[in-house]
C-alpha cells in the first residue's frame, strides 16, 4: 500500500509504516522545497498517509529546505484531516530554522504538534515538543 518515494525537481517525498513499541505510526518524510511547485506531491503523500488507516501520522519536515505559504496552508489542512479523523497528527522539524522560522513568524507553530525528533513523536510525550 505504501509508494514513493516521489520525486520533483526539488522534492523528495516517502511514505511508510513504522513500528514504535505497540504503536504503529505512518511517517511522511519530505526533503527540499515544500511550495506552490511541489504541492501536489506532497499532497498525494498526505492523503496516502491518513488512507492508510493508522491511529498516527508523522510528518518529518527536517529535511527541507523551504516552506512556504503553499506549505504551510497544506499543514493546516493535514491538521483540520487528522482532527476530523481523530488521527493524531506529529510534525518534527528537529531543529531546521528553515522550517521553523516561517511556522513561527505565521504563528501556527503551535496548533502543529512540533516535535524535536522522530522518536519524540513517535513516543508520543507531548511535554517534550519543540515549539
Amino acid at each position: 500500500m505504501m509508494t514513493g518515494p516521489w520525486r520533483g525537481p526539488q522534492v523528495r517525498v516517502t511514505v511508510g509504516r513504522h513500528r514504535h513499541g505497540g504503536r504503529e505510526a505512518v511517517i511522511v518524510r519530505v526533503a527540499g522545497e515544500i511550495d506552490d511547485e511541489t504541492g501536489g506531491q506532497v499532497r498525494a503523500a498526505y492523503a496516502e498517509a491518513f488512507a492508510a488507516g493508522l491511529p498516527t501520522v508523522v510528518v518529518d519536515l527536517t529535511g527541507g529546505t523551504l516552506l512556504g505559504s503553499s506549505g504551510i496552508a497544506d499543514l493546516l489542512l493535514v491538521r483540520r484531516s487528522a482532527t476530523t479523523t481523530g488521527t493524531e497528527l506529529r510534525l518534527v522539524a528537529g531543529e531546521n530554522p528553515r522550517v521553523l522560522r516561517p511556522l513561527r513568524l505565521t504563528g501556527v507553530a503551535d496548533d502543529l504538534g512540533l516535535c524535536r525528533d522522530l522518536d519524540e513523536a513517535l513516543a508520543g510525550e507531548p511535554g517534550s515538543r519543540a515549539g
